[in-house]
């Protein structure tokens, strides 16, 4: 479900204009989190890092209406809620497939439903399908990256989030993992993604609670 923007009346309106003005106004930031308390909460409840963090990212979106807004037939919108799409393949494949799952439940709830269904899956996208309403998640698990960029870039209504991530490190005692967000600035400012880190990682600190 959505709604429309008035977008006469938005206090956006200028910044969203200007930036409409640019073929492709998408851009990244790059930044570290501590993922400790996260790897902890991994091994004492035994469920996927992958997936508890997708969740824990989607839900920090959630809380921030910005993320929710897309370019629906031309006209800007807000949707209620924002869903889970991310890249996913088993040990034994080479290849990568694509799945969006319902954000919805607790932490246990997500990751326990989204595995089962991963399972199943036997297409190159599964899941919901193709929906606006969900955040881009990718993983390259092999790599210490510090920056990650996304294809299919060029269309400017293209307001979904990416967000990428390699593998995490140990640096003095503790495990850190960079992490690239990419949106389009139409939407998006960097006041939006310093909050989201700040979120997230408060959202990772509290699981040692």
């Amino acid at each position: 479900m959505y709604h429309s923007i008035d977008i006469e009346h938005w206090e956006r309106r200028e910044l969203y204009e200007h930036f409409s003005r640019l073929k492709m106004p998408h851009y990244a930031v790059a930044a570290n989190i501590d993922v400790t308390s996260l790897l902890q909460y991994k091994r004492r409840e035994g469920l996927s890092f992958y997936l508890s963090l997708i969740y824990l990212t989607t839900a920090v979106l959630n809380s921030i209406d910005d993320f929710k807004l897309r370019i629906v037939n031309g006209k800007v919108v807000h949707f209620d809620t924002i869903h889970t799409n991310f890249t996913h393949k088993r040990p034994e494949e080479k290849v990568f497939r694509y799945h969006t799952a319902p954000f919805q439940g607790t932490l246990r709830e997500y990751v326990e439903a989204t595995t089962a269904a991963m399972a199943k899956q036997t297409t190159l996208f599964g899941g919901l399908g193709d929906i606006q309403n969900v955040v881009y998640c990718s993983c390259a698990p092999n790599l210490d990256a510090t920056a990650i960029t996304n294809p299919g870039m060029e269309d400017a209504d293209d307001a979904i989030p990416r967000v990428n991530w390699g593998k995490y490190v140990e640096r003095d005692g503790r495990w850190m993992l960079n992490i690239t967000f990419t949106a389009n600035h139409r939407f998006i400012d960097g006041y939006h993604i310093g909050l989201f880190f700040e979120r997230l990682q408060k959202a990772i600190n509290e699981l040692d609670r």
